[in-house]
């Protein structure tokens, strides 16, 4: 099996976990049982002033990489870094450290790196700047078993812009020897005594949003490449990891500058998580597999009511906003529904904070990298996750068009649940597509999903005009006023007119991806 620190060309990684914690939480983790039970050698406690280095235009952050000078005392250490990938809830990068002999950057140290190619501009050296530094006291402490060795270090203090500055209250897990899974098991078990949530900025990303000035942006799925070779169980393992990142990226957006496409895309990153649990189901049936499905489950509950609240305030009542402004009833409806979408709001906010949400991420984290799925001990099943991805490509591709071509050919004569159980199996196309596109080269994978995205909005609309009428009336009917009903009616009536129009679109809709050629229809 692949690990996340197997990067390729020998290259040097590191692989951690980062905390985020207030000043106390950082006290009782440096004085957790568990740390000094594991301490190897002294802590080492030291003022770390560090100051990062670009041109004017951003050059390096453009190129994804980070240059920085380390003050400790005397020493001046230089560092490259490349801005890695997030591998599940760790990060895998490389780095390349030098001693130099001033404040500076020196040209000459970076002839061991990897990224030397980019330095090898003299007018790149001419323009370099110190753009913003940080300045951490932080606390080293070693800790190792006979089977692993990981450095806890704990950091606080603060990152300094001309614009500004921010705080630092976080604790990083990197390791030094042995698998992934003892980070997530070392994490988990501090996590039954300390509060913390999960962080993936790395200091460099904060110090460019500080200059930036601008919130952190809701991130869509990252971009899939998975090699023919690979195994069924790599690639889903690159999936699941792709998921998990696109989850915790949006959180942090979410906890820093709440808005609702941060809740949609956490709850897309959800969906597609589900949608890779459905396409590999038959090698991922064990307990634990059966137990983060159930959590899953939890978590998208309330991510699914906010998204809904959205929705049903931009689809359904949006469109009619200029024609029953003067309504009393629209007024007072909107009111109503916009007061339980704050509700909602809130609700998910609250759950970042809560010990069951980090723990999930954590457990998920551990079980794609070590779970009890890659451990196959029946012959068939080891046969399942040796198979090659892009076999299991076809054949699911294949299964999967089938279903909707079924559904779509009754759309029209459908009622709406099994309209709205075509519409789940378009998604589970289009996420599929998603994830095995780039195993059929010359195939306008981008062009299908995008007709398939049309075709999903489509049916998500029918689906949303269908839960709007009985929304509305039960909403009406409880609060007994006769303005909101007779609004609630109106509302419902005119999207009503609309579903024969729907309709038609979504069957043309399914007709110009049928006649758009597909390469997995054909082995070869």
């Amino acid at each position: 099996m692949i690990s996340p620190v197997e990067t390729g060309g020998g290259m040097p990684t590191e692989t951690e976990l980062k905390l985020r914690l207030d000043a106390a939480g950082l006290r009782r983790l440096r004085r957790h049982p568990l740390v000094q039970r594991l301490k190897q050698a002294r802590s080492l406690s030291q003022f770390q002033k560090s100051v990062y280095f670009d041109t004017p235009d951003f050059r390096l952050r453009d190129q994804k990489a980070v240059l920085r000078v380390r003050h400790i005392g005397r020493r001046r250490l230089q560092t490259v870094k490349d801005f890695g990938q997030l591998v599940g809830t760790a990060r895998a990068r490389g780095e390349w450290e030098s001693e130099i002999t001033g404040d500076a950057p020196e040209m000459a140290a970076m002839q061991t790196s990897e990224m030397a190619p980019l330095f090898s501009d003299g007018q790149l050296w001419r323009v370099l700047r110190p753009i913003f530094s940080s300045e951490i006291r932080r606390s080293i402490h070693r800790l190792a078993t006979d089977d692993w060795e990981i450095e806890l270090a704990l950091d606080e203090g603060q990152i300094v812009a001309a614009s500004g500055s921010v705080a630092v209250s976080e604790a990083e897990l990197e390791l030094k020897r042995g698998s992934p899974r003892h980070l997530f098991d070392l994490a988990l078990q501090l996590q039954q005594d300390l509060r913390f949530t999960l962080s993936t900025a790395s200091k460099a990303e904060r110090g460019y949003a500080l200059l930036d000035g601008k919130p952190a942006r809701p991130q869509k799925a990252p971009a899939l490449e998975l090699a023919a070779e690979l195994s069924a169980a790599e690639a889903f393992r690159t999936i699941a990891r792709g998921c998990l990142s696109q989850f915790l990226a949006n959180q942090a957006c979410l906890i820093d500058n709440p808005s609702a496409e941060a809740i949609h895309q956490m709850r897309v990153s959800l969906r597609r998580l589900r949608s890779a649990f459905s396409v590999f189901k038959a090698m991922l049936d064990t307990p634990e597999s059966q137990w983060l499905k159930e959590e899953l489950r939890w978590l998208l509950a309330p991510l699914g009511t906010a998204r809904d609240d959205d929705v049903f305030i931009e689809e359904i009542f949006e469109p009619l906003a200029a024609a029953l402004a003067d309504e009393p009833g629209f007024i007072l409806l909107r009111d109503d529904f916009a007061a339980q979408r704050q509700a909602a709001y809130a609700a998910v906010l609250e759950l970042q904070d809560q010990p069951r949400l980090t723990r999930l991420l954590l457990c998920l984290g551990r079980w794609i990298e070590a779970g009890d799925w890659l451990h196959a001990e029946e012959a068939p099943r080891q046969s399942l996750l040796d198979t090659p991805v892009r076999d299991l490509a076809v054949s699911t591709l294949a299964r999967l068009e089938h279903k909707v071509s079924r559904g779509m050919r009754h759309l029209m004569q459908s009622d709406d649940a099994v309209r709205h159980a075509t519409r789940i199996k378009v998604k589970k196309l289009r996420y599929t597509i998603d994830f095995f596109g780039g195993l059929f080269p010359g195939c306008k994978v981008k062009r299908l999903a995008a007709l398939l995205g049309v075709l999903q909005d489509r049916l998500g609309l029918l689906h949303d005009i269908a839960l709007a009428r009985q929304r509305l009336a039960r909403h009406a009917e409880k609060a007994g006023d006769a303005d909101r009903l007779r609004t609630a009616g109106m509302i419902a009536g005119w999207h009503l007119a609309q579903v024969d129009a729907l309709l038609g679109q979504a069957v043309e809709d399914w007709r110009r991806y049928d006649k758009r050629p597909r390469s997995w229809r054909h082995k070869g």
